[in-house]
């Protein structure tokens, strides 16, 4: 049986009303354009991700070594040199999804969280840090928010397919249809509601989409769309999209930090057919729980793995 690449764009996260998407591609590009360029930042970025896969518990020397290689080949050029230059810290609290779920999908995944994105990030940060996720596919993208010192908060996209891997860039100022409040345990947390999906729309091509809701429209926003051409062994022999929401981290230590993590992690998956399945919360069954002893402290870790750390 063929795939029916008919399905098109899973339906919303279940949580989430739908309106119809309102295309704000436009918008987003023309604030992005503005941004200046942030080598530092860029740089860095590169740095974690390799250091990342170099350190990570789950992986012996022979797949560490693996996923490294694996990494520096998806970051092409800018890559260069990047293992010479060591970053600290790398993940602070955080979800990987087990090698088997991260596999376990055809022609489509897509995944839903909701960020507690306090601001300013408090505490002693005085550098980067990053609250991000990934869909599980190799060539997806990371749509995350963003934090330099106390002063600098972004939503930004970084899509993996790309030679020109950095896109959308819009300052927290300009977010206020997004920036929302959620609550777990009795306390409000602000949140940026994000959705980003990898699916196949034809035989050879893919798709790359990120969205954010739109709390005063009550509907979500199609913020960035990429079309490239990509194989199943792209997608999912790959060492990239192997984390699931992470607290991610560029200093050796963190303290007195306002709470941070990642509320109601929702993943849904296209079958080999093209035919969308129905959303499931993110779970002890399929993840893993990785923190790298800087600092951060959990306040709580729900079954459906919503966590909030501090420092």
């Amino acid at each position: 049986m063929s795939a029916d690449y008919t399905q098109g764009v899973p339906q919303p996260p279940s949580n989430r009303p739908h309106a119809g998407y309102d295309d704000v591609r436009a918008a987003f590009d023309a604030i992005s354009a503005k941004a200046p360029v942030d080598q530092a930042f860029r740089d860095a970025f590169i740095q974690s991700k390799i250091r990342i896969a170099h350190t990570h518990p789950e992986l012996d020397l022979t797949a560490s070594q693996a996923a490294v290689q694996q990494t520096i080949k998806s970051l092409g050029p800018e890559a260069h040199d990047a293992r010479s230059q060591p970053t600290p810290g790398g993940v602070g609290y955080g979800v990987f999804y087990t090698a088997a779920f991260k596999n376990n999908w055809g022609t489509g995944t897509s995944m839903a969280f909701d960020p507690v994105c306090p601001q300013p990030p408090g505490g002693n940060v005085n550098t980067f840090l990053y609250l991000t996720a990934t869909n599980r596919a190799g060539l997806g993208v990371e749509a995350f928010v963003s934090y330099n010192g106390q002063n600098d908060s972004h939503f930004r996209v970084f899509d993996w397919s790309r030679n020109d891997h950095w896109q959308t860039d819009i300052p927290f100022a300009q977010l206020g249809k997004y920036l929302a409040h959620g609550s777990a345990h009795g306390h409000p947390y602000q949140v940026l509601p994000i959705w980003n999906s990898t699916w196949r729309i034809n035989a050879t091509t893919y798709r790359n989409q990120a969205l954010l809701y739109n709390h005063v429209r009550g509907g979500w926003d199609l913020v960035y769309q990429h079309d490239y051409t990509a194989s199943d062994a792209q997608q999912k022999n790959s060492w990239i999209g192997s984390w699931a929401p992470i607290v991610e981290t560029f200093q050796s230590s963190y303290n007195h930090t306002q709470p941070m993590g990642a509320l109601a992690t929702q993943l849904i998956s296209a079958n080999n057919n093209g035919q969308w399945g129905s959303w499931g919360l993110l779970a002890a069954s399929n993840s893993t729980i990785r923190t790298d002893n800087v600092g951060f402290h959990r306040e709580f870790l729900d079954p459906d793995y919503a966590f909030v750390v501090v420092s």
